[in-house]
Parts: C-alpha cells; structure tokens; sequence
C-alpha cells in the first residue's frame, strides 16, 4: 500500500514518484483529452449517421459538452471537497469511460428512424455525461497533484497533467488517420466506432488503479481542522455542508474566480481555436493532407518538449511569471502566426513553422502549468469546487465555442480569427496582472500552497518588488 504523502529525495525525484504512485490519474487525464478530440476528427462520420449530414448541429452537440463541464466542476469539486480527492476521481473516471465507450455502441439512422432518433438522444446525453466526469475530472487531478507533490517541484508535477492532455490529442489524431487505412467503406459503416470503443482498455485500468491511491494528507488534515471548528450537525459530509461549502465559495471567492476564468482564456482559445478550428480551416483550403499531419503533430510533441523546460522556470521564477510571458508572447504573435500561416497554407515550411512550432511552444506556455496557478487561487477547503468552476466555466466560454466564434468571424473578416488569438492571450494577461493588484491592496490571496517563488522575474525577488517593476 503506498504511502500517504511523498518524501522526494530531490525535485526531479519528486515529480517520478508522483508518476509511480499516481499514474491512474494522469492516464484518465489522456482519456479526458482524447474523448475531446476523437469527437472532432470522426466529426464528418458523425454528422453522417446521426444529424443528417448538418454540420451546425454535430458542433452543437460538441459544444453542449462544455456546457455541461461547470456544472461537472462543482458538482464533483464538492464531492471531493467533502468526501475526498479519491471519491471525485474515482466517479469522474468511471463516468467518463461509460461516455466514452458508450458513444461507440449506439445505433444510427442506418438501423431505421426509429433507432436513429434513439441514437441521437442517447449521444446527447452521453456527451453531457462526458462533460459532468470531465469538468470534476481536471479539478480533482489537479489538486490531488498538488497536494501530495513536494512544493519545490510543483510545476514539475503538475506538468504532467499538460503532457498528458497533448497525449491524448495525439493518441486521437493517430488512431483518426490510423483508421483511414482500412478504407473509406468500412470506416463510414463500422470502423468509426472503433476509436471510441478501445477507450474501454485504459478507462478500465485507470478505474482500477483509481481505487488503490492513498487520500491526499492535506485533504485529511484540512477536514480535520474543519470538524474541530464545525458544530456536529454542519459535518463536512451533510447537504448542509455542502451548501454551505457553495455558498461560501461564491460569496468569499467571487473575485477569485472570475480571475481563474480569465487565466483560462488563452490555452482554451489557442487549443480549439488555434490547433483544433485552424485545422479545419486548412483542410478546407485545400492544404496538403500530409503537411496537416505533420503540423499536428508537431504541435503536440513541441509542447511535451518543451514542458520540462517551462516548468523548472515556474519552480524557479514562479508559475504566475510564466504565465504571464506566455500569454504575452501570444497576445503578441497570436495574429501574426495565423496570418502567415493562412497565407502560405500550402508551404509546409509556412504551416509547421507557425501552426507546430509556433503553437506548440506557445502551448507550452499557457498550458502546460496552468493547472498550478488555478490550483494556487484557492483554500484547501474549496479547492477542488473552486478549480473545477473557475476553470471549467472558462473553458466553456473561451473554449467550447471558440470553432464557432472563429468561423462566424472568419465569414466577415478572414483575418480575424487571428486578432481573437491575440485578445485571448492579452485576456489572461489582464487576469494575472489584476490578481497581483489586488494581492498587493490586502484583496485577495493567491499562493495558498507556495507563497515562493510566485512572481519573479528574476527568480530572487519577492513578490511585491516584482508587482511594482510590471505596473510602472
């Protein structure tokens, strides 16, 4: 039985020994992430056999997931909240691997109307169980990470949750062009089932590997202190407590997530504005199929490269340092990237450059560590709850909507797809800066778990001196 808590021999150590230990939870992570993705490359498959071929309607069917992520978030954030990070992981798994699998076995229009209509509602319904288990799934990862990882490797830690996320994009894209080999025929009849059907392998060993994980110490420590404080009929396991935990959150915690939103607007925006609608858009366009392959890719191996790199400098220079640079960096070179890259749609040098190595270490940036700064906004008490709405509720707005947002635009304007990457970046820029403001008017607390390194530059001054150099 493994230990409760981690005691790394040095940092690097650290992060292997979360891998160890708590590897069911980094391998849902990559089912979360390649359910997304599988949907958005089978799409035509699926616009086929269950919307009769109306396009407008599967993406609304996608989007509805990311509706459904908030309500996800805060519904399994209190679980864990209450009953522990284990609970929470253990449901948003299991559920996510019944939607995942589920979505595979259902009949179409192909088996009658009858069945087809069936099919249709079902599919709806397991995509909003999708977007339940997904938006508690995050949330509870996260937190789980950070609360048993040592403090000098955080970022180091959490990584893994942003190399796993580029996993599972890239184990969809692969299996999506893998599954092409066995012909257009069969794959229009049966063979698009098959991508969400061999979900049930990894979903079945995370769900088993789920329930052998040690509760995290600081979960228990934190509950602890809470009943000492907490007359007998307020437990932290009652409806009351519950309502209570909510009420609390958004009442104290208002200002703390709508910045947690607002630092989610960049990664979101970039992963299916960026990666996921530009691909369409050059595949529209007429852009080699081979240069597309190679740019996706690309993206997804260049952030995982360049991940251990950006998170030794968030343990080093703090995570909302790098933050802050990467969304920088894209609010700067958001527009120019698409702009070349649409221009050249046919040069591979043009689309690798911007959309794989461009994207990709922009990724990285926003990315990969993001979970660490949401995790650091709150409390051990509402963290899980307060992550999974913050984040989720983002996501949703800047995420789930951003093809449809990129293709209205793209109508009237063909470069503005471009200007909302660029605003998306200077969103989660404004974010950072104003919770460093208020932090430093007594407003808000941002590092509940490691005060330094949090801001700095330099990686030696303190937080304060830092606010001053950037509001000059």
């Amino acid at each position: 039985m493994p230990k409760e808590t981690i005691k790394p021999r040095n940092s690097w150590s650290g992060v292997w020994d979360v891998l160890l230990i708590y590897w069911a939870l980094l391998l849902g992570n990559v089912l979360e992430w390649y359910e997304f993705a599988v949907f958005s490359f089978l799409e035509p498959y699926i616009q086929r056999h269950f919307f009769h071929d109306s396009a407008i309607s599967t993406w609304l069917t996608f989007a509805c997931t990311f509706i459904m992520r908030p309500v996800g978030g805060l519904a399994l954030g209190l679980l864990g909240d209450l009953f522990g990070r284990k609970v929470s992981t253990f449901v948003s798994i299991f559920g996510m691997m019944l939607g995942t699998v589920g979505q595979g076995m259902l009949p179409t229009y192909q088996n009658g109307d009858v069945a087809g209509s069936i099919g249709v509602a079902l599919l709806v319904l397991l995509r909003l169980l999708q977007g339940i288990c997904t938006g508690g799934e995050i949330a509870a990862v996260s937190t789980y990470i950070t609360e048993v990882g040592s403090k000098d490797s955080l970022a180091r830690s959490i990584m893994l949750i942003g190399i796993t996320c580029s996993m599972g994009f890239l184990f969809a894209q692969s299996m999506s062009y893998a599954m092409e080999l066995i012909g257009e025929e069969k794959m229009r009849h049966w063979g698009w089932r098959l991508p969400f059907i061999v979900a049930v392998i990894p979903g079945s060993i995370a769900t088993l590997g789920r329930r052998c994980m040690p509760e995290s110490s600081q979960f228990l420590e934190g509950r602890a202190r809470q009943a000492c404080e907490s007359e007998a009929s307020e437990s932290s396991g009652s409806t009351r407590g519950a309502c209570k935990k909510m009420q609390n959150l958004l009442s104290m915690y208002w200002p703390t997530l709508l910045v947690g939103m607002g630092s989610a607007a960049a990664v979101s925006f970039l992963q299916y504005g960026g990666l996921v609608w530009c691909s369409v858009l050059l595949q529209k366009k007429g852009t080699n199929h081979s240069i597309l392959l190679a740019a996706g890719i690309t993206a997804r191996i260049s952030s995982m490269v360049w991940a251990p790199l950006v998170a030794w400098l968030a343990d080093v220079q703090g995570i909302a340092w790098i933050l802050f640079l990467g969304s920088c960096t894209m609010a700067f070179l958001g527009m120019p990237l698409y702009m070349v890259m649409v221009a050249n749609h046919n040069s591979f040098a043009a689309v690798v450059g911007c959309y794989g190595l461009g994207y990709g270490l922009i990724l990285s940036f926003v990315g990969v560590c993001n979970m660490l700064y949401l995790v650091e906004l709150f409390p051990v008490e509402v963290r899980n709850a307060g992550v999974g709405l913050s984040y989720n509720f983002g996501f949703c707005c800047f995420g789930g909507f951003a093809p449809m947002i990129f293709e209205a635009a793209f109508q009237s304007y063909a470069w503005a797809p471009g200007c909302f990457l660029s605003l998306a970046g200077l969103i989660t820029t404004t974010s950072v800066v104003t919770s460093l403001l208020l932090q430093r008017r007594g407003k808000m607390q941002l590092a509940h778990i490691r005060p330094e390194p949090y801001f700095s530059p330099c990686g030696c001054q303190q937080n304060s001196e830092n606010l001053e150099d950037i509001t000059l």
